[in-house]
């Protein structure tokens, strides 16, 4: 038999009454292996948590997100020696269109903030526009976690600037205390054919912007290799002298 057509499929029926049952021991098995990493010396671990968000927003009972809070915080159980973020992704770019522009964050803000464990919360927020930013303002001055807001889009190939990416920092300080927010993009960029240099731009932008910032608040400011002119490949580092100068 030709072994590399040949799909193999494992079945039982342990989990035929209730598919909590499977989840749960499908927690124990990762919670196991993310201990691994801690003891081998990782310091942040960062978990992909989509399904409180997303069921959340379209209404689900409560006992359903009352499961999903448990089996989370029993994956991340005994974490407590490295950095722990929570990343709630609405999907790559094309699965982003199955979704209301209009879903937001909002019927979960509590539950991730409050009944998850974690040390960072990482949120999409520029392709809406930072429209859940005002929800944060409850919490200004008390956050119980770090909040990642994404400041650049992962849909959208044109490349924001480092002023449009200051502006949103600090519209994102009138809700957010500086010290308990972190700069993100929405979400990553490799898998719907964001272009290396662009996904770099990017990033340098959001670091660019984030200099403009600390500078206005008397922070220390970072280097940014990444828009450093004598150190770019792709474009000329600098006009050439001109003839006679």
């Amino acid at each position: 038999a030709d072994l590399a057509a040949t799909v193999l499929t494992v079945k039982t029926d342990a989990y035929a009454e209730d598919k909590q049952d499977l989840m749960w021991d499908i927690a124990t098995i990762l919670n196991a292996e993310l201990r691994e990493l801690q003891a081998a010396g990782c310091k942040v671990i960062q978990i992909e948590e989509p399904a409180i968000h997303s069921s959340a927003a379209y209404g689900a009972p409560a006992a359903v997100l009352d499961f999903l809070v448990d089996l989370f915080n029993h994956t991340v159980e005994g974490l407590d020696d490295c950095e722990l973020w929570i990343h709630t992704c609405w999907g790559n770019p094309g699965a982003q269109h199955c979704f209301d522009p209009q879903i937001s964050y909002e019927p979960s803000v509590d539950i991730y903030l409050n009944r998850l464990k974690g040390d960072v919360w990482t949120i999409e927020s520029k392709e809406n526009s930072h429209s859940l930013l005002p929800a944060f303002a409850p919490y200004k001055g008390k956050l119980p976690k770090k909040v990642a807001v994404g400041m650049i889009s992962h849909r959208r190939l044109q490349v924001e600037t480092a002023e449009d990416v200051a502006a949103d920092i600090r519209t994102a300080l009138e809700y957010i205390d500086e010290d308990r927010l972190v700069l993100s993009s929405d979400c990553g960029f490799g898998r719907q054919g964001v272009p290396r240099p662009i996904a770099m731009y990017k990033a340098a932008a959001l670091a660019q912007g984030a200099n403009i910032v600390r500078g206005e608040l008397g922070a220390e400011q970072t280097q940014v290799r990444a828009a450093d002119p004598d150190l770019q490949v792709d474009v000329p580092a600098r006009q050439a002298e001109p003839v006679g100068a």
